[in-house]
């Protein structure tokens, strides 16, 4: 009977010690993970739309509508969603440290990117609570807002990226494309004559405040600005040249 007892009493032993090496192994695991995203998130260099957009030619035009069609290259080429698997990885970090701001970040950029705009800004908005002072959760949640025509919202959020980061573009460009949308022409105006100010280079200013002064009617300001973007970018030539050759004989 001892002999059983004893028995009995090493295999609870070693059932015990098997559990707890099992249970700090997947803390340890989750530990690491939270860790590796820590490290991963410091080591990420910082690149927003500002840099992509600063270079470059590109061949499109953005506008609300196309917002609606799908990110563009330039625009999502930072926060590609490379598989469904991810979320899984995201919710388990945010499940085992819910005041870590970074994965509610990346999660709402995932979200973004498969048009889950509602779902987005629901993380963005727990971000910005955790890290208020990071100009490109501002700048993805306004296009988020911008996907939903919440126009007001996302020009307060593209307002809060220029007060975080002044010499930032895109936000003035994005600003412009808003005003574009609600019919504040001259509104827009402005905010592509900032962005031209901080990059003169950047064509799609150029052909989106000349199609503002084309609206206008400031018919030699726009044949101005058409024949900038052109030579800014030579993919705008075959369609602004005839549009171009139109203003002209039109209204001179």
């Amino acid at each position: 009977m001892p002999n059983i007892s004893k028995a009995l009493l090493l295999g609870i032993v070693i059932t015990a010690i098997m559990l707890t090496v099992y249970s700090c192994s997947k803390k340890k695991q989750t530990e690491n993970l939270v860790q590796d995203r820590q490290e991963i998130d410091v080591r990420r260099p910082v690149r927003d739309s500002t840099d992509i957009y600063g270079k470059g030619y590109f061949d499109y035009r953005d506008t609300i509508e196309s917002f609606h069609m799908g990110y563009s290259i330039p625009r999502d080429s930072a926060y590609k969603v490379q598989n469904l698997k991810a979320f899984e990885e995201l919710n388990l970090l945010i499940a085992a440290d819910s005041m870590n701001p970074g994965p509610y970040l990346d999660r709402a950029n995932h979200l973004q990117n498969i048009h889950k705009y509602r779902e987005a800004i629901k993380d963005y908005d727990r971000y910005i609570q955790l890290n208020p002072y990071n100009h490109s959760a501002y700048q993805n949640r306004g296009t988020a807002q911008e996907r939903l025509k919440q126009y007001n919202k996302a020009l307060w959020d593209y307002q809060m990226v220029l007060f975080l980061k002044p010499d930032d573009t895109i936000a003035n460009f994005n600003k412009g494309v808003v005003y574009d949308a609600l019919n504040e022409t001259w509104q827009a105006i402005k905010e592509y004559d900032t962005v031209i100010v901080k990059d003169s280079k950047l064509a799609k200013a150029y052909y989106n405040r000349g199609a503002a002064f084309e609206r206008v009617e400031k018919y030699d300001e726009a044949i101005e600005d058409f024949i900038k973007a052109t030579q800014l970018n030579p993919q705008y030539k075959d369609e602004l040249d005839k549009k171009i050759d139109y203003l002209n004989y039109t209204y001179k």
